[in-house]
Formats: structure tokens, C-alpha cells, sequence
């Protein structure tokens, strides 16, 4: 879902996803990390893709997400 809505923005080029396991907070999962801003949104749902790359995009922060 998540490479589906980088393509659909054009941001290919400056955006990478990649999937990982377990990355110590399973619990909070599935984990969205954002590099090189250090930012860790949690429990994120389908729903909440385009919240999370328009915040990318405009440099902000999904604080409900954020963890």
C-alpha cells in the first residue's frame, strides 16, 4: 500500500520503502519509521498512508500516529 501511494505522488526518487520485521515494539505495530527525520508513527492503518505522506511532503508530524 504504502509504495503504491509513493508511486501514485511521484516520490519514488525521494522516497524508499522497505519492510522489516520486529524492530523491538511489536506491540505498536505495524511501525512506520521515518529516516533521516527520526520519526516512529505507530498502529498504522491503511487509512492513515496519505496522513503520513502529506506530513512527509509538508515536513510536519502525524502526532496522533507518532510514538
Amino acid at each position: 500500500m504504502f509504495t503504491e501511494a509513493v508511486m501514485d505522488r511521484d516520490l519514488e526518487g525521494e522516497v524508499m520503502v522497505t519492510a522489516t520485521g520486529c524492530v523491538g515494539l511489536c506491540e505498536k505495530g505495524p511501525i512506520v519509521m521515518i529516516y533521516p527525520q527520526q520519526v516512529w508513527y505507530g498502529e498504522v492503518t491503511e487509512d492513515d498512508i496519505d496522513d503520513i505522506l502529506d506530513a512527509l511532503e509538508e515536513g510536519t508530524v502525524v502526532d496522533r500516529l507518532s510514538i
